[in-house]
């Protein structure tokens, strides 16, 4: 580089705003020289290599890097670990390498110490150099050492000045280079950016939401002021407060961009904190597609699911509904762990098909399962491209300007997939898959700002040489500022303090936070700094640096947000609407008694579910969900008392009888399960899931023995409809006994361990279906239970006309038992006037259209399908607004 004056930056961002600036009162002028020192280095390695300069060793960059530390380490862990080898963190101990090797480039440390880690970082330090010297390459580090020492050698062509911006401090290799430049003869600078700036303020705030909305309606209130201002908001924790401050001004100042159509908006602001690629939405899909291989491997639905309702490939547009159905249908019909043909062949029968989309997958699936099953990274990187393309990605619209953006950068890894050639070698498309997904987890990516935005939200590593005209500073907490030491793991601790290399220890970080605060205190004209007294429950402190300064007090400022401003616009009339249409004459209404029981806990839950049909996506679970481990009770069950009969049956069983019994009852509850879902269990899993219940129910048959009075089972998953209030319910109780005397009981299995029978005795039945039969179906019912069907503490819970005839179910008479109060329940005959009344209550709000979002409490609603619908958060904003 020839120009006269080179500006050496300590970010990328400050080298760009140099390149950008505007002289004053110039009509032309000559792009500066604003590099970073790894750029201009880089620039003169590029130069020597064009130069023909051969005996430069070929520069990793840092994922060839991360690579070569991961297979050294590998290396070594196989020979070393054996067995234990695949239980290490790979990727995290490259990483710690990486850096440990970086930092002994960059301060002047030595490998090795009395630490088993140090000792071992030595060691894998050894192989890594040897591995570069035979291969030629030479890491980032080792390149600008190379690049120094031959610039003391007088190699280069060197610019007259070089002024250095925006470094907090120099490590003792930039040191080493401004030396070697000023014995070159270069002019060498430091350039001031700070401005003059009045006493900061300081802000205490109640936790980081509150911080994160004064904040931002600090930088509203200045933009308003002076709409020319340039705004800054600085803060050391951004990734966590990233998405609240852009969720909020957003809000703000962007409306629009709340839409979904709107996500890509000019922005009047920008967060320099970029996003891994691997979580761009267009990556994801292609990724996401390479993943299904040849198509033999079994996947969890919810990866199918995220690409069958996604977008970026072939029908994705024209063939999205069909999608959706099939999404559903799949959902229904298919296992957890699901083949790709398998979901192919259910697409094939669906009404609603999708042609473009089974196409597309039998494409991908043809092109990858045609693939060699080893070949250098560089070849998979063709044969990826290939599958994509036939998988019709990146989908049928056009690409927004971010989208293509990810587009571009994602067949930049693809294209620079051949550079690990040498270092792999040959491998599997398993192996080179995570090997493109870990590139792109790696690639941080962020879009192109468009313009100059008026405010910059910022870390303060990126805040580095920028000047505002209002600055807020926040998260100055304890526990984040300054930050907490970190020093790497694999290098000897004492050696790092010693030369106060990065994050060593407490000083270190303390020396640097103090140099970056005073630096932020001199960046603007008007200083805001803030923190946070709260984080939930846990009491916070502000941070030691701000101690000297004066406290403003508690800021309390609060954006107005969006759903408020609409509550409280003009022409907007709040109104109570809880009511539906009536049930017309003929119309059907089903449910059973779940209608009743959604009615009861909350009317709008019953009408959204049962009347207009609205149901929740099923979503399958591995193995059995607790309602599939519940049907599997109540089926062995069945099969066990239709063989057994009742209580002089299972007297004459001895243990062994018994259990053979079970254990045949159980085999035959599960081949009805397993034809009822078109499945078969994994045959490992079943064994287990048989045990599990031979061994639940013996525990439960415990429990029927000490039953006091003799019963006949008459009836299991017994089927019974009633009418009530002109609704049809109809329903199944599990099981119905005889007593000697020919009087009922009803008992309903339950496999969950939280029960509420207090409702029994409530207007509003939540727990009705025991209470229906007995009331309005069954004659002569003496006890309704439920049977608690539990490893732990199995036990009958209930209520009976008379006592001892259910081990610890009390009687009605009996003044321990709390549910029925003596003074408005003397008999049993008054238990069922009530639930008779309660019931057609309940029936008749279903019919009159009584439909309001009324609950008693929100933990009532643990199982409503339908929960979206009922707007809890907005029912909430208008109870605290009352």
């Amino acid at each position: 580089m020839s120009q006269d004056t080179l500006h050496l930056c300590a970010t990328s961002r400050l080298a760009q705003i140099l390149r950008d600036e505007v002289p004053t009162g110039s009509g032309a002028w000559q792009t500066p020289a604003a590099l970073t020192m790894v750029q201009w280095l880089s620039a003169l390695a590029d130069e020597a290599v064009l130069g023909g300069d051969a005996a430069l060793p070929q520069a990793l960059d840092s994922e060839a890097e991360r690579l070569l530390w991961e297979q050294v380490i590998a290396d070594a862990l196989s020979s070393g670990a054996g067995a234990a080898a695949p239980l290490f963190d790979l990727p995290g101990l490259a990483a710690s390498a990486m850096d440990a090797h970086a930092l002994c480039r960059r301060w002047g440390l030595t490998a090795g110490g009395a630490a088993d880690e140090a000792r071992l970082f030595a060691a894998w330090q050894a192989a890594f150099l040897k591995r570069c010297r035979d291969g030629g390459w030479i890491d980032p580090a080792g390149l600008q050492l190379e690049l120094l020492d031959r610039l003391a050698a007088g190699q280069f062509v060197l610019p007259a000045q070089v002024v250095l911006c925006g470094f907090d401090r120099l490590t003792p290799l930039e040191q080493r280079f401004i030396d070697v430049l000023q014995a070159r003869g270069v002019d060498v600078s430091e350039r001031d950016f700070s401005v003059p700036a009045g006493p900061p303020t300081v802000h205490a705030c109640a936790d980081a939401t509150a911080e994160c909305h004064a904040a931002v309606s600090w930088a509203l209130a200045q933009l308003a002021e002076h709409p020319g201002r340039r705004i800054g908001i600085v803060a050391p924790d951004l990734a966590g407060v990233r998405d609240r401050l852009a969720g909020l001004l957003d809000e703000a100042l962007h409306l629009p961009a709340l839409r979904p159509d709107g996500a890509e908006l000019p922005r009047s602001y920008n967060i320099s904190l970029g996003r891994p690629l691997a979580e761009q939405p267009l990556v994801r899909s292609a990724l996401d597609l390479l993943a299904l291989g040849s198509g033999r491997a079994a996947f969890e639905q919810s990866r199918l699911s995220t690409l069958l309702l996604g977008a970026f490939w072939a029908g994705d547009v024209s063939e999205a509904d069909a999608r959706a159905c099939l999404d559903a249908a799949m959902r229904r019909d298919l296992p957890y762990f699901t083949q790709v043909p398998a979901l192919l062949r259910l697409a094939a029968r669906q009404a609603q098909s999708c042609p473009r989309t089974v196409d597309a997958l039998n494409g991908a699936l043809a092109m990858l399962a045609e693939a060699p099953r080893s070949q250098l990274p560089g070849a998979w990187g063709r044969v990826f491209r290939q599958a994509l393309a036939a998988a019709g990605w990146p989908g049928e619209r056009p690409l927004s300007s971010d989208e293509f953006q990810a587009h571009r950068a994602f067949g930049e890894v693809l294209d620079g997939f051949g550079r690990f050639d040498a270092l792999l070698g040959r491998i599997g498309q398993g192996a080179a898959l995570a090997r493109l997904r870990e590139l792109c987890r790696q690639r941080l990516f962020q879009p192109e700002t468009r313009g100059q935005p008026a405010i910059q939200v910022l870390g303060v590593l990126e805040s580095a040489g920028l000047n505002f005209d209002a600055l807020w500073v926040m998260g100055l907490n304890d526990d984040r500022w300054p930050p907490p030491p970190r020093p790497n793991p694999l290098l000897s601790v004492d050696a790092q303090r010693t030369a106060g290399s990065s994050h060593a220890s407490a000083d270190v970080e303390l020396d640097f936070a103090r140099r970056v605060h005073v630096r932020l205190l001199r960046s603007a004209a008007s200083v805001v700094l803030s923190w946070a007294r709260a984080d939930g429950n846990r009491m916070l402190r502000a941070s030691p640096l701000l101690g000297e300064l004066p406290a403003a007090g508690v800021h309390e400022a609060r954006l107005t947000t969006l759903a408020t401003r609409l509550a409280v616009a003009a022409g907007c009339e709040s109104i109570e609407d809880g009511v539906a249409p009536p049930v017309a004459e003929g119309e059907v209404v089903a449910g059973g008694s779940w209608l009743l029981r959604a009615q009861a806990i909350c009317p709008a839950w019953a009408f959204y579910q049962f009347r207009l049909g609205a149901q929740a996506m099923e979503t399958p679970v591995e193995g059995l969900d607790p309602a599939a481990r519940g049907t599997l009770v109540h089926g062995a069950l069945e099969q066990f008392w239709g063989r057994v009969g009742g209580s002089e049956g299972l007297a004459a069983l001895s243990d062994d009888a018994a259990r053979r019994l079970l254990a045949e009852a159980v085999e035959k509850a599960l081949v009805h399960f397993e034809e009822a879902q078109r499945s078969s269990l994994p045959e490992r899993f079943r064994q287990l899931e048989s045990a599990r219940l031979v061994r639940l129910l013996e525990r439960w048959l415990a429990v029927e023995r000490e039953r006091p009075e003799p019963f006949t089972v008459v009836a299991c998953e017994q089927a019974a409809s009633v009418d009530i209030e002109g609704i049809r319910v109809n329903m199944v109780v599990d099981r119905i006994d005889r007593l000697a005397d020919g009087q009922q009981l009803i008992i309903d299995y339950k496999t969950g361990a939280a029960i509420n029978i207090d409702n029994w005795a409530s207007s509003r039945i939540t727990e009705p279906q025991l209470p229906i039969y007995a009331a309005l179906v069954g004659d002569d019912v003496v006890a309704v239970v439920f049977a608690k069907v539990l490893i732990d503490k199995p036990a009958f819970a209930g209520i009976s006309a008379a006592g001892d005839l259910l081990p610890g179910v009390r009687g009605l008479a009996d003044p321990r038992q709390k549910v029925f109060p003596a003074e408005s329940f003397p008999d049993w005959p008054s238990v069922i006037a009530h639930w008779q009344g309660a019931l057609h209550g309940v029936a008749r709000e279903v019919r009159a259209g009584v439909a309001g979002v009324s609950f008693a409490s929100e933990a009532d609603l643990k199982y409503c399908e339908v929960l979206p619908l009922l707007r809890l958060p907005e029912r909430r904003r208008l109870l605290q607004a009352r």
